[in-house]
């Protein structure tokens, strides 16, 4: 825990206009004002815009390890926050899996969650740590990426983690399992597909199921009572959580377009480009490395 003489000055220093993975923006249609002053009935209301990460694309930190401002012209809505994008490219690839962008803790700073405290970070401040990224507070009178880096990183991590579990409006972590605060598990992709189609398929919000506190989204009613007639065979296995995260005893993001299909069940993995958890797990011995993603996921589910 760092003293409370620089948590005051990091709070002091905050100038607090919503969180940084959604602070708000106004904007108005162009020639709105000069309407309302001569005609109320004809006014346009005013909207407001929840935009995630100060504007910056959350693509860019993870295939480019760069803060790089996105822009207007690229946008797309995940979870009621608008992200922008250097590109329509950017813009695809996040459509196709946005968890594997969205940024850990909602956005917030990552220290600061470790001390029970949401820190509006500087955008620019940034570490990509097991395929997430992660945002840090800096000003004049704290550097929290550095108090960080100078923590322990096990008890810093778990301290965030806990926290970011106890915020009501999150469902992360819900039951120890990977579910963004939708609560939609696999980026919306058919759990039942992998199986059926040979791949992930996107679902449909209209056949909707609900299992261990996590919503599915299937292709068709069939799906549907396929998944609730067996969906223990059909629900990610460790929780969501990329599998040979488990067999280090960490909890990595995954790339739903990455998995294997083992004894007829599903492993899901990170890919990005510090790490291709998919080709690591085939480098290694395959019952040895089930043992102990298993053996790690009990504990993190507490079952």
């Amino acid at each position: 825990m760092i003293h409370n003489t620089v948590l005051a000055l990091a709070l002091g220093a905050m100038a607090v206009i919503g969180c940084a993975g959604a602070p708000l923006a106004h904007a108005q249609p162009s020639g709105q004002h000069a309407m309302s002053q001569h005609s109320s009935e004809s006014a346009v209301e005013p909207f407001t815009l929840t935009l995630g990460m100060s504007g910056y694309s959350p693509v860019s930190y993870i295939e480019h390890n760069r803060a790089e401002p996105g822009s207007p012209r690229y946008t797309a809505e995940y979870d009621g926050v608008t992200y922008f994008f250097t590109s329509d490219a950017q813009r695809r690839m996040f459509e196709r899996s946005p968890s594997r962008f969205l940024p850990a803790y909602g956005g917030y700073c990552a220290f600061g969650c470790s001390v029970d405290s949401k820190f509006i970070p500087d955008p620019t401040s940034f570490e990509v740590i097991n395929g997430r990224t992660h945002l840090f507070l800096k000003n004049a009178e704290v550097d929290a990426k550095k108090l960080w880096d100078d923590a322990d990183p096990a008890r810093v991590r778990a301290e965030a983690d806990e926290f970011w579990a106890s915020q009501s409006k999150s469902r992360a972590y819900i039951n120890g399992r990977n579910v963004p605060a939708s609560g939609i598990g696999l980026d919306g992709y058919s759990p039942v597909s992998y199986f059926t189609a040979g791949g992930p398929e996107k679902g449909d919000p209209a056949f909707a199921v609900e299992h261990n506190g996590v919503t599915y989204h299937l292709t068709s009613a069939a799906q549907v009572e396929m998944f609730k007639g067996n969906p223990a065979k059909y629900e990610p296995q460790c929780g969501g959580w990329c599998a040979f995260g488990m067999t280090v005893q960490d909890k990595f993001p995954v790339d739903p377009t990455k998995y294997r299909v083992i004894d007829d069940r599903l492993y899901l993995f990170l890919n990005n480009d510090q790490v291709n958890a998919y080709d690591l797990w085939g480098q290694g011995e395959q019952h040895e490395l089930l043992g102990k993603a298993h053996t790690h996921w009990k504990k993190v589910s507490g079952q």
